[in-house]
C-alpha cells in the first residue's frame, strides 16, 4: 500500500509522537511540541507533513517558514533544533515526503528548503558540512559513567567533585541562574539571546522530559544546563557558565553528573550535541571522550541557488558579533530576542 501524505490533524499529533520517540533518529525537535514551541514564541507559520499507511503513521517532516535578512524566506525543519528533516523506517516514503516539502517550498515562496539530519540525509539535495554531534551509549550502572572518561578529564571531574565539593542540584528553582549565566555565555560570544519565556514556554511543553540542573560550589551557583530526555536519549541543549569555572573542573563534573542523571532516568544514550568542526566546544568533547558524527544539512533551492553562509566566519556576522558582545547585559537582553528570530 502507497503512502498518503497530509497536514498534521492536531488531534492526531499523539500517534505523530509516538512515532518520533520510537524512531532510532526521532529526536526533541521532531515532535510537534518543538514546532509549538517555535510558533508560539515566533510567530512562525509551522506545518508538519505526515505520511500514512492505512491507520499507521511511517513517516514525519515537521517543517517552519522563517524569514530573515540574509536569507530571505525559508522553509526549515527544523529552527533552533540541531536535528530534523525527514523521519522514516520505510525509505520509499522518503522520496513522497521529499516531494511533499518541495511542492511547499514551490506553493509558500520560499528561497529554499532546509533539512537538518543527523549522520546523512536521504536525498541528494546539496549538503553542507561544517557541523558534527557528539553521542556515546550508556552504563546501566550510574557508577560506570565516570569510567568512560580519558584519564585527563576524569581527573577534572574528580577534581570538581572531592576537592572542591561540587554538587549537581536539580529544579526550576535555579531557573534565574541558568538564564543569568546562559546570557553572560552568549554575550561574551557575541551572540543573541532567548527570552526568559522561551525557556519556561519550553520546560512547560516537555514537562518532566524538561529539567534544569545547577552545579553549586561555595559561592552558589556555578554552572546550568537545561536539557530534553527523549527516546531514552539525554540532550544537554541550552547551557551557561561563569567565567574561570574550568579551574575547578566544573564543566567535567556537571556533564559526568549529567551522564550519571541520564542513567538513573533510564536513558541508553547521551548527545552532547552539535558544534563547528574544529571549535572549541568540539575539542572540549572530544577531550570528554565523545567521538564526532557529521551532520548532513541539506538545501533544495525551487528557483536555483547555494546554502546560505550563517556561521561566525561570515563577514556580514562580524559587526552584529561586535555589537552584541559590547552592549550591557540588560541590552543583550533586550536586544537579543528581536535578533534570534532571524538565525534559527
Amino acid at each position: 500500500m502507497s503512502a498518503a501524505v497530509e497536514l498534521l490533524d492536531i488531534c492526531k499529533a499523539r500517534s505523530v509522537d509516538r512515532f518520533v520517540l520510537d524512531h532510532p533518529n526521532g529526536s526533541p525537535f521532531h515532535e510537534t511540541r518543538w514546532t509549538e514551541l517555535v510558533r508560539a514564541t515566533f510567530g512562525f507559520a509551522t506545518q508538519t507533513l505526515v505520511a500514512w499507511r492505512g491507520r499507521d503513521v511511517v513517516g514525519v517532516l515537521p517543517l517552519a517558514m522563517v524569514t530573515a535578512p540574509i536569507t530571505g524566506r525559508r522553509l526549515v525543519s527544523v529552527p533552533f533544533g540541531v536535528y530534523g528533516g525527514i523521519l522514516t523506517l520505510d525509505e520509499d516514503v522518503t522520496p513522497v515526503l521529499d516531494d511533499a516539502a518541495k511542492r511547499l517550498a514551490h506553493q509558500s515562496g520560499a528561497r529554499f528548503l532546509e533539512l537538518r539530519y543527523l549522520g546523512s540525509g536521504p536525498t541528494d539535495h546539496a549538503g553542507v558540512h561544517k557541523h558534527e554531534t557528539y553521542r556515546r551509549g550508556l552504563p546501566e550502572d550510574p557508577a560506570d559513567c565516570l569510567g568512560l572518561l580519558p584519564r585527563k578529564a576524569r581527573a577534572e571531574a574528580r577534581k570538581g567533585r572531592d576537592r572542591h565539593g561540587l554538587k549537581l542540584e536539580a529544579g526550576e528553582s535555579w531557573f534565574g541562574a541558568f538564564y543569568d549565566l546562559y546570557v553572560t555565555n552568549k554575550r561574551g560570544l557575541g551572540s543573541p539571546v532567548f527570552r526568559p519565556s522561551y525557556f519556561r514556554r519550553l520546560l512547560d511543553l516537555y514537562g518532566p522530559r524538561a529539567m534544569l540542573h545547577a552545579v553549586v560550589g561555595e559561592d552558589g551557583p556555578l554552572a546550568a544546563v537545561l536539557s530534553l530526555e527523549a527516546g531514552g536519549v539525554l540532550y544537554p541543549y541550552y547551557s551557561g557558565a561563569a567565567d574561570g569555572i574550568h579551574k575547578l573542573g566544573a564543566n567535567n563534573f556537571m556533564y559526568v553528573a549529567l551522564m550519571e542523571e541520564a542513567v538513573r532516568r533510564g536513558c541508553r544514550m547521551f548527545d552532547f550535541g552539535r558544534s563547528r568542526i574544529d571549535s572549541g566546544p568540539a575539542k572540549f568533547k572530544q577531550h570528554m571522550g565523545f567521538e564526532a558524527t557529521p551532520l548532513d544539512y541539506q538545501f533544495y533551492f525551487p528557483r536555483g541557488g547555494r546554502p546560505p553562509e550563517i556561521t561566525p566566519g561570515n563577514p556580514r556576522m562580524a559587526l552584529p558579533q561586535r555589537i552584541l558582545s559590547s552592549i550591557p547585559s540588560w541590552m543583550a537582553r533586550a536586544v537579543g530576542p528581536a535578533v534570534m528570530r532571524h538565525v534559527p
